[in-house]
């Protein structure tokens, strides 16, 4: 995004022709810049309360006033895996080690998201989360018995990872087009890092083994460049998204689960997310959102101090989430924003469940 200058000498006969014609058409750009900021706030002004909510929602409609819009967010999966150790005799026993195990997760994020749009094209906005996450584990088959059952559980809270983004309305909508939005953020690892979590044996049973702690961010860096479309279909609203977002590698002074420590290097997968929706405005208050979103995320790469970097085995991810989402506009300047999230694959969370309260200042 780079401006170049250049100076070009002419005639005077011509240069007043070319600055004649210059001036002429920078009018014409003024004026259709002035009658294209004046059809978009009449625009504005015809939406019902329910269609700027979704214009919201997508980050395709700036305003010049502050928003602050706190929220929760309840995220519940749960994993079985089944490990055999051993061999199967005249195929059909099987002697050796059974082990069944079930991981229950619960993350409860509280957040509260600032937006402020500084024209009718750019808009600032940062996170600041809050997690809750709580892990329930269960192991069957400890010591080769498959009655042996056993449990335990471990909770963590704190400051999740803040980010910051600058969202740039490229195109605005007409007849013709979209509205066209990109964006650039930054993920600050200010939450808790994975790393060199400690794991300590149950007494009761050798095959499982509990986190003292809970990681509550990703522990790198991160730089996330999108873009998003959305086009008024009467009565619906189409849009779709698309988005990148790089890791930066960086060096932990320990990633081991052990009491040794281990030094290394950790390059955390890069993830593509795209997705696409449409919604619906029943009446003046209260619209309807229907979208699916899906995200791959790359291998993660670590590099011991002194050794040669190796893939994480089970590290990549495919991510589908399946959304139904409503607003209700509460008043002109407060609504209330649902999602239920079901998930699609065997990555994702089994269900997602958010309630913001956006309101303008």
């Amino acid at each position: 995004m780079n401006n170049t200058n250049c100076r070009v000498v002419r005639p005077p006969l011509v240069g007043a022709i070319v600055l004649g014609i210059g001036a002429a058409a920078s009018g014409q750009a003024s004026a259709q810049t002035t009658i294209g900021t004046e059809q978009q706030a009449a625009r504005e002004e015809s939406q019902s309360r329910s269609v700027q909510d979704i214009y919201r929602e997508e980050h395709a409609l700036f305003s010049d006033r502050l928003t602050v819009e706190p929220g929760i967010t309840y995220t519940y999966s749960d994993r079985d895996s089944l490990a055999l150790r051993g061999f199967l005799a005249l195929d059909a026993i099987f002697l050796g080690e059974l082990n069944l195990d079930n991981v229950e997760s619960h993350i409860t994020t509280f957040e509260v998201n600032t937006r402020y749009g500084f024209t009718d094209r750019l808009e600032a906005s940062i996170n600041v989360p809050f997690v809750y996450r709580t892990t329930e584990l269960e192991s069957i088959g400890g010591d080769l018995s498959t009655e042996r059952n056993t449990s335990a559980s471990v909770s963590d809270s704190g400051l999740g990872d803040i980010t910051a983004s600058l969202s740039y309305r490229l195109l605005p909508e007409t007849m013709e087009r979209p509205d066209v939005v990109v964006s650039l953020g930054v993920r600050a690892p200010t939450g808790k890092d994975p790393y060199g979590i400690d794991l300590n044996q149950d007494p009761d049973n050798t095959n499982l083994y509990v986190p003292e702690e809970l990681p509550t961010g990703n522990g790198v860096w991160g730089v996330t460049a999108g873009v998003s479309v959305l086009k008024s279909v009467d009565p619906a609203i189409v849009f779709a998204n698309l988005g990148y977002t790089y890791n930066i590698e960086d060096e932990f002074d320990d990633i081991s689960s052990g009491s040794a420590e281990q030094k290394a290097k950790v390059d955390l997968g890069d993830s593509i997310t795209a997705g696409f929706g449409t919604a619906f405005a029943l009446n003046e208050r209260l619209s309807l959102a229907l979208s699916y979103s899906h995200e791959y995320i790359r291998e993660t790469e670590i590099t011991p101090e002194g050794g040669s970097s190796t893939k994480v085995v089970g590290s990549s991810a495919n991510i589908g989430v399946f959304n139904i989402g409503g607003t209700y506009a509460l008043s002109d300047s407060t609504s209330v924003v649902t999602n239920l999230g079901i998930g699609m694959t065997e990555d994702a969370s089994d269900i997602l469940l958010t309630f913001r309260m956006p309101f303008q200042l």
